[in-house]
């Protein structure tokens, strides 16, 4: 009975800890980044910072119920993928790596200053 009580009290406080968890897409200044930025921005943004993480984006993108989707997997051949909602929703962006994950805030950076895209080969004669 003892043992009971801590018990039901962390049981019943587990709950309210996952609505604390908040997306880094709400979260200034992704959040306003976001917002201001069209689709095509922000799918570049997601691909350039993916690569910088070790992902290797998927050469073709998808959708899924409105959303644009980014795909990628690592050296390890994890799959992760970003869902990129129109601009009517909140939060923009979703799924991705965990909340913690150095992604976040590299899309913030990228969203505020574009890295610009690698150089076209030449065409071969």
């Amino acid at each position: 009975m003892r043992y009971r009580l801590p018990f039901l009290l962390l049981a019943s406080v587990m709950p309210a800890c996952a609505f604390l968890a908040k997306s880094p897409a709400l979260q200034s200044p992704l959040h306003e980044r976001l917002a201001k930025a069209g689709t095509t921005g922000i799918e570049d943004a997601t691909k350039a910072c993916l690569t910088k993480e070790g992902w290797k984006p998927d050469d073709v993108g998808g959708f899924a119920e409105g959303a644009t989707v980014v795909s990628a997997k690592n050296a390890a051949k994890e799959r992760v993928s970003v869902y990129i909602q129109p601009p009517e929703m909140n939060p923009r962006v979703t799924g991705g790596p965990g909340y913690d994950d150095p992604f976040w805030q590299c899309l913030a950076r990228e969203l505020a200053s574009p890295t610009p895209p690698p150089p076209a080969e030449p065409a071969a004669p």
